[in-house]
């Protein structure tokens, strides 16, 4: 899979800079050039009044400069004017939604492949459960296919390990305790008991727990190791080294590789060198 890495930078105007691009922006543009069309026709009408003579009352009352007075009006007008604009809204909210969801997969998977050395997936038949018109939306707005497009990309690039459990792996079915499974277990059923080893929790915590049973845990590039008090193969947390770990004096055996730390004894040579 080539995916090609890009940097994304951010604008961050001042208020009056924002409000300089936003009329010069689409939709907003639209309505900014509205109101000043406006507000100037009411402006042009008042001065060629007053060139007949016109005063006071006679005049045509001014239109209010104000964000409300003109929201108001736009509003009012919107209708007539932008026959679109209810499309554009919907179709910019439907882009944030869209923008917002893609960004919490993003981080999610970035966390997830930054902090575990191997990951366990299943390629779910995602075909056949949207066929459940009960869930369907939820599974489809779930995103499974992007997320998993995404843990294969960055644990490459982590050097970390990403397992594909079978399609058909009764994970929901697998006893996590014994290994036991089930011939059925339906839907409604939210938790996982099993008698004969005692084993009781939800049904998606037990199915969670199958997959990772699969293979061995790994922490990326350094080979097997033991698990840690969470039960999990887990990366060290990103950071720079603590305290004065990287700069800590070694044996001075003049031995390549003799990274063991040094003793007071040793120290005390560093020091009288």
């Amino acid at each position: 899979m080539l995916v090609v890495q890009a940097y994304r930078f951010a604008l961050d105007p001042t208020p009056s800079q924002a409000r300089a691009l936003a009329s010069h922006c689409g939709a907003a543009r639209v309505v900014f050039n509205w109101g000043l069309a406006r507000i100037k026709a009411n402006l042009d009408r008042r001065a060629a009044e007053r060139s007949y003579g016109l005063k006071g009352d006679q005049l045509t009352p001014p239109l209010s400069w104000s964000i409300y007075a003109l929201r108001k009006a736009w509003n009012a007008a919107k209708h007539e004017v932008a026959p679109w604009w209810a499309e554009a809204q919907r179709s910019r909210i439907h882009h944030r939604v869209a923008a917002l969801r893609g960004d919490a997969l993003h981080k999610l998977t970035t966390r997830l492949a930054r902090e575990y050395g191997t990951i366990v997936v299943e390629d779910l038949n995602v075909a056949g459960l949207v066929r459940n018109r009960r869930l369907a939306r939820v599974i489809s707005d779930a995103g499974f296919g992007e997320i998993r497009r995404q843990l294969t990309y960055k644990t490459a690039w982590q050097g970390g390990i990403l397992v594909v459990a079978g399609r058909w792996f009764p994970s929901s079915k697998t006893c996590s305790g014994c290994g036991a499974v089930k011939a059925k277990l339906p839907l409604r059923v939210r938790t996982f008991a099993r008698p004969s080893c005692g084993l009781v929790m939800d049904r998606d915590v037990n199915a969670a727990r199958n997959p990772a049973a699969l293979v061995g845990r790994h922490v990326a590039g350094s080979g097997p190791v033991t698990r840690n008090g969470r039960g999990a193969d887990r990366k060290t947390p990103l950071g720079g080294a603590g305290g004065c770990e990287a700069s800590t004096p070694h044996r001075d055996t003049g031995q390549d590789g003799d990274f063991r730390p040094a003793t007071g004894e040793s120290l005390r040579r560093v020091e009288a060198q």
